[in-house]
């Protein structure tokens, strides 16, 4: 391995102090350069990224890296850690296995945006999901949708969303979608609190075209991808939704068991914290 690349998410104070105290450790076995995770596109080429920061920052930094592929290493430095899941030190010292190729690299589905609105033409990557909402107003939602140029339906309600994989441990599964197993070829449409209990949640195939469109219920709308960047709808605007081209490779820790980590994180499992008679929060099972 010749040249890594960290991406420091300026948000976090602490990121910057890792990055500190990383990089000199790092120099000793690559050339390494830092930048600042933002909107604008990385332009040199790396046998590895690392990102300080946390899952958020990692969706930032699929966008960053417009469909190159190059393996991903995610330092947690935020609050849940599902796909950032290394810390400073253990990334340390699995360096020479990443190095190696030793450790394992899950390539991750993503999706391609593209928003045909009054004011031209934009297109984004999406790693979680990409949600078609209401605007400012949070009004109830009108939202029509087609599969491969087949009419569905018109979604009344908070939204629409449609995600893969790995954004299914997300707004997906707050929303009542499916949990997607990580390497899954699919991607799920999530009505966000339809007005109709028959509307469900549809797995489909990565390669269907899905394109959503803001009715006139309303007069404006947003789509929101990957919870982090904001595009503004008028009624006649699409959202057309597939498959990218390129896939995000995210490095896991090895031994890694998918599962186990979402029943860790998601506390799956747990009994109820119930209240004793002194009315303080405890469990009843015996040493909890």
């Amino acid at each position: 391995m010749q040249r890594v690349l960290i991406l420091v998410n300026p948000e976090k104070p602490l990121a910057r102090e890792v990055a500190d105290s990383l990089c000199p450790w790092v120099r000793q076995r690559a050339e390494v350069r830092t930048m600042d995770l933002s909107d604008e596109p990385v332009e040199p080429e790396a046998d590895l990224v690392v990102v300080l920061g946390g899952d958020g920052s990692l969706l930032k930094a699929a966008r960053m890296l417009g469909g190159r592929e190059m393996p991903v290493v995610g330092i947690n430095l935020g609050k849940l850690g599902y796909m950032a899941e290394f810390s400073a030190e253990a990334f340390c010292e699995q360096f020479e296995a990443i190095a190696a190729g030793e450790t394992p690299v899950s390539r991750r589905l993503m999706l391609r945006v593209r928003c045909e609105t009054g004011d031209g033409r934009s297109e984004y990557l999406v790693l979680n999901e990409v949600l078609v909402a209401g605007g400012d107003a949070h009004r109830v939602t009108g939202v029509r949708a087609t599969i491969d140029e087949e009419a569905i339906t018109t979604y009344f309600g908070d939204g629409v969303l449609v995600s893969t994989p790995t954004g299914s441990t997300a707004y997906c599964m707050a929303a009542g979608g499916p949990l997607l197993a990580p390497g899954l070829a699919a991607m799920v449409l999530v009505p966000v609190c339809p007005h109709s209990l028959t509307h469900r949640p549809i797995v489909l195939r990565p390669e269907c075209e899905i394109v959503l469109e803001p009715t006139d219920l309303q007069k404006e709308a947003v789509c929101v991808v990957d919870g982090q960047t904001r595009v503004r709808l008028r009624p006649g605007d699409r959202v057309s939704i597939g498959r990218a081209d390129s896939s995000f490779l995210l490095v896991e820790r090895s031994h890694r068991k998918p599962f186990e980590t979402l029943s860790r994180k998601l506390h799956w499992g747990h009994l109820p914290r119930y209240q004793d008679r002194e009315g303080t929060q405890g469990q009843r099972d015996k040493g909890t």
